[in-house]
Formats: structure tokens, C-alpha cells, sequence
């Protein structure tokens, strides 16, 4: 929970990143029930010119640390779930082998705790780079896997262009404060033909209709962007990239998210049964796989892995 002396909170107001325009309509009400580290409302937006959401006014750039608790999830995975999450991209890789098998080099944006990359370097393919804001996320990639790791973003990374065949970023391109920017760094470190393989949350899905402020893929303040699959093609289409594969996920985790978080927007009294259901979090998911699933097969599930290539 957030300290009572918790210094004031600096916002920013920006333009839409994917066309430009400064006319964005506020369409929903958010607060930080993931990880409660404050009590401030946020502001979701959308461009009435393209689409795009994301959230306006948002927490200035030196104000983001702030959000990201050591208990952050993807900084440090471990525990029963982070077992099954393990052996689902462990299938999930495989699927995407052909795209990553070696001499390929790949890097991987926002890695964590490193567990993609070192799942990749189980399979076969032992050139993987990884870059990672958080000093004590790469610190922990680095001594627990001994992976190659860059503290840093992209941007400030400054890799070799056209260094990368394969590029990996999962549940990060909403995260930054320009999806266009990193696309566009993203390109230039790429070769041409390079493969660009993002998982992000879906705002066009059933998960997102029924639980609005609850849905888990809106994760304010550190989710600043929201894309659907009207604007993401939009966005990659604008920095080089072509869609060439979507696939819609079917495990059920925002719908035990949704819950969660559905409990804590009713208030803190809930506490008790907030603790049940995280104990009963992998449960639940596999519980609601029958509703995931059809969302899956109706294209309209809460996360979506998107495969782009790099246009020459």
C-alpha cells in the first residue's frame, strides 16, 4: 500500500503516439488494484482520431519507478504458477522454433527475471541478448541463469544496428512511454526480414468488456498504452513492420484476475476473500478455460501474441 507520506504525484499530458493528434476522449475511470501502490485515479483515453487508448494525464517519466514494487511478478518469478507459466511458453516456443532456432541472434526487450530467454537457450539456440530496465531484475536474470543481460532500455542500450534476426517482447510494448519509438529502434536493430514476436494484452476482448476498470490488460499506471487489433497493426505498419500471424491465448488468467481485482475496486474490507482467491488463482484459471477458450476462437481474447517482420 501506498505511504501516507508519499511525495505528490507529477503527470505529463501527451499526444496520440500512433497518429499525432491532441483530441483523445477520457472513456474510463483506473486505479492500481494489481499492486495498490496508490491511491490516485488515472484517466484512460481515446484518440478520436485513430483509436489508440492510453492514459492521459500519466505519471511523469521519473516518476514510474515508483509503481514497480519489489513483489513486481515479471521481475522475479517463482511459486506454482510460475511452474505452469514455464511449461506453457516452453510449448509455445517450440511452435515458434523455426523463427528462433540458431545461428539466429535474439534479443529479448523488458526480459525480467530472464525466463524466456533462458527457456529459449534450453531449447537450442544459446545467442540470446537481454535488456532490462530494472537493476535488480537483471541482476536476478543474470545470477540465476547467467544470461547476457543489459541494464537499461533500448534506447539507451545503443546496440549495433542491424545486430538481430529476432527480437522477443512480452507484455513490455505497452509499458513504454513511446510504442513508437522503441518500434522504430526495435527496426533498426533488426536485420531486414527480422522477426518481431510481441504478447500483448487485447482492450477489443470479451475479458476487457466484462470487467472494464477490473480487466487486468488495463494495469494502471504502468500499462500507459492500450492496443487493440485495429490500432497495433496501425502502429506497426507506421514503423516498418508487417503482421504477419495473430494468436489469440486461451489460458484463462484474466478472468481470475478479473475477480481479484473486481473485489479490490469494492474496497479493502475484502481482504479475506482477496487472500482465498489469490490461494485459488490457478485454479480458477483452469476453471475458466471453457470461456477463455471460446473468446480465443471468437478472436476476442484478453491477450494476443502478435508475429511482425521487418519490411526492407
Amino acid at each position: 500500500m501506498p505511504s501516507a507520506s508519499s511525495p505528490p504525484l507529477e503527470v505529463e499530458w501527451v499526444a496520440c503516439d500512433l497518429c499525432g493528434a491532441d483530441d483523445a476522449e477520457p472513456i474510463l475511470a483506473l486505479r492500481d488494484l494489481m499492486h495498490r501502490t496508490t491511491a490516485e485515479q488515472f484517466t484512460l483515453s481515446r484518440c478520436r482520431c485513430c483509436g489508440l487508448r492510453y492514459l492521459n494525464p500519466r505519471p511523469a517519466p521519473n516518476q514510474l519507478d515508483r509503481f514497480y514494487p519489489a513483489a513486481y511478478t515479471p521481475h522475479r518469478r517463482t511459486g506454482l504458477s510460475a511452474g505452469a507459466r514455464r511449461r506453457l511458453l516452453r510449448r509455445e516456443l517450440r511452435s515458434l522454433w523455426p523463427l528462433l532456432a540458431p545461428p539466429r541472434r535474439v534479443l529479448e526487450l523488458g526480459c525480467g527475471s530472464g525466463d524466456l530467454l533462458q527457456l529459449v537457450r534450453e531449447l537450442g539456440n544459446p545467442n540470446v541478448v537481454g535488456i532490462e530496465p530494472s537493476g535488480a531484475a537483471a541482476d536476478y536474470a543474470r545470477s540465476r541463469w547467467g544470461l547476457d543481460v543489459v541494464t537499461g532500455t533500448l534506447e539507451t542500450a545503443r546496440l549495433p544496428s542491424l545486430s538481430f534476426e529476432v527480437a522477443l517482447a512480452q507484455h513490455v510494448l505497452e509499458h513504454v512511454p513511446s510504442p513508437s519509438a522503441t518500434l522504430a529502434e526495435l527496426r533498426r536493430v533488426l536485420r531486414p526480414g527480422g522477426v518481431l514476436v510481441l504478447w500483448l494484452p487485447n482492450a477489443d476482448s470479451w475479458a476487457a468488456r466484462v470487467w472494464k476498470g477490473a480487466w487486468m490488460g488495463y494495469d494502471a499506471p504502468r500499462h500507459l498504452y492500450t492496443f487493440d487489433l485495429r490500432t497495433l497493426p496501425a502502429l506497426l505498419k507506421r514503423q516498418g513492420f508487417s503482421v504477419v500471424a495473430v494468436r489469440h491465448e486461451w489460458v484463462g488468467i484474466e478472468w481470475s484476475w478479473g475477480l481479484r481485482l473486481a473485489l479490490r475496486q469494492r474496497g479493502d474490507h475484502h481482504d479475506l476473500l482477496d487472500r482465498l482467491l489469490s490461494r485459488l488463482h490457478v485454479p480458477l484459471a483452469v476453471s475458466a478455460t471453457p470461456v477463455s477458450l471460446a473468446a480465443a476462437v471468437a478472436r476476442r481474447s484478453g491477450r494476443v501474441r502478435i508475429v511482425a517482420r521487418r519490411l526492407d
